[in-house]
């Protein structure tokens, strides 16, 4: 009987501690709960922190009246919009409410509210800074493909900073009416964080990757590309016949028939490891934001649905945030200052971990610069001695090509004096060569010229 009752104070104790350790870690998801009372509650008696971007332009205040306001200029209020959120919590995963913690006073230790109650002063919540740039992001927007849906983000690969992180189509915060009527048109959606996709030809990434790591003698391959692979009772095809190629070849030109033969060499079980090592499938408990898991299939053993797999069709998902090839915790909050005027300590971030042996890494670098210099991404480089290494991606929405292709490109500067890693997605917008890639270059320029 002692022992059954002491068996069960310690699962008691284990939950405590557990409970403890997730409002800790992960509190905003605990507070953003759109059926949290707490939130109304605590903005009738608690002055809403400020919330800007990396150079101190206010993007959301509270005015003296206790309305929470938006920055005065109606595109930079969109740029930003999905970031930043509402006041109504309509965008759960904006910082308005994700970070609600902070912005409305949750984080305030007893000392800090009693010296408030002792000077009468009504208590204020922290201001957040955060690592995105209002410049970019309204830059970004205005060059989107017009009409088109989809997302941008770029961030910063050595402090892991999100520096912009656009969505399509935005909403006005300060008119949700008109928001609110489009819903059905996905303006309150974050497309980069929640949005999932076929990542068409940039999962060929994961592909060549599990290849070196996994296939003996890849320096000797050579494919003949004949512009259809059949398989089980498929073809995979290309849009015209590569020849024989090496695997280098196959991956600046997008060969969709050689990646589709080598997965065929690789197995569910090498591809499908490597995949997860590299996140697919995995629970992204990130601490300044929520990104939507991306999906590799594992319970289909058929060929053809493993050859689809391989191209990034099939029931391959990913999100652009998931999907921008770094492995490391992303960050969207650069300060956090109390109404003291003090510095509170930001929360704890996952370290980054090695997905890929160096060799590989450094093979998979340097193809990737050749698909920028000379293969499907020409139109993502950059003329003034920075070098890109990129991937596109025409990720096909039908079955029967009937719907445009999503147009994709991810990739990176390897400059060490621009580390900037970049993805972008154009719903329904066609070759990501000749759509997504060019708005990678301009982006990228602009952070350069901003010097973020």
């Amino acid at each position: 009987m002692h022992l059954l009752t002491l068996l069960l104070v310690m699962l008691f104790a284990l939950v405590i501690a557990y409970f403890c350790y997730s409002v800790y870690f992960y509190g905003g998801r605990w507070v953003a709960n759109p059926y949290n009372p707490r939130i109304s509650s605590q903005k009738q008696h608690v002055i809403m922190g400020t919330l800007t971007d990396r150079d101190g332009t206010v993007l959301a205040y509270t005015d003296e009246d206790g309305r929470r306001r938006y920055n005065g200029s109606a595109a930079t209020r969109k740029a930003v919009c999905q970031v930043v959120g509402d006041s109504g919590g309509k965008v759960s995963t904006g910082a308005d409410t994700f970070h609600a913690q902070f912005l409305l006073g949750f984080r305030s230790s007893i000392f800090e509210r009693l010296a408030d109650a002792f000077t009468g002063t009504t208590q204020r919540g922290d201001d957040v800074r955060l690592t995105i740039s209002e410049r970019l992001s309204r830059y970004i927007s205005e060059q989107f493909p017009a009409g088109k849906r989809g997302a941008v983000v770029v961030l910063n690969y050595k402090t892991n900073e999100i520096l912009a992180m656009v969505s399509m189509p935005q909403f006005d915060p300060t008119n949700m009416d008109s928001a609110l009527s489009d819903e059905a048109a996905g303006a309150l959606i974050n497309r980069a964080t929640q949005g999932l996709y076929p990542p068409g030809s940039t999962f060929k990434i994961v592909t060549m990757a599990s290849a070196l790591e996994n296939l003996p003698d890849l320096n000797d391959f050579a494919f003949d590309c004949t512009g259809y692979y059949p398989v089980g009772n498929y073809s995979v095809t290309d849009g015209s016949a590569h020849g024989v190629q090496s695997l280098s070849d196959a991956f600046a030109h997008s060969c969709n028939t050689t990646f589709a033969a080598l997965s065929q060499d690789l197995g569910y079980e090498m591809l499908g490891n490597t995949a997860e090592e590299m996140g697919f499938n995995r629970n992204f408990m990130f601490s300044d934001l929520i990104v939507y898991n991306s999906s590799y299939p594992i319970d289909d053993l058929s060929a053809e649905d493993l050859a689809w797999s391989a191209i990034g069709q099939g029931r391959v998902l990913a999100t652009p945030m998931h999907n921008r090839g770094v492995m490391n915790e992303p960050r969207l909050v650069a300060q956090i200052t109390t109404a003291q005027g003090g510095n509170r300590a930001l929360l704890s971030h996952a370290g980054g971990r090695r997905v890929l042996g160096e060799d590989v890494a450094a093979r998979l670098e340097k193809e990737m610069i050749r698909v920028v210099k000379s293969g499907t991404g020409k139109r993502a480089a950059l003329d003034n001695g920075y070098t890109v290494a990129g991937k596109t991606g025409s990720a096909e929405a039908s079955n029967d090509k009937s719907i445009e292709s999503h147009a994709w490109f991810v990739g990176y500067i390897t400059n060490d004096s621009a580390p900037y890693a970049i993805c972008v997605l154009v719903e329904n917008g066609g070759s990501g060569g000749g759509v997504a890639a060019p708005l990678a270059r301009k982006t990228l320029q602009k952070a350069i010229n901003l010097g973020l």
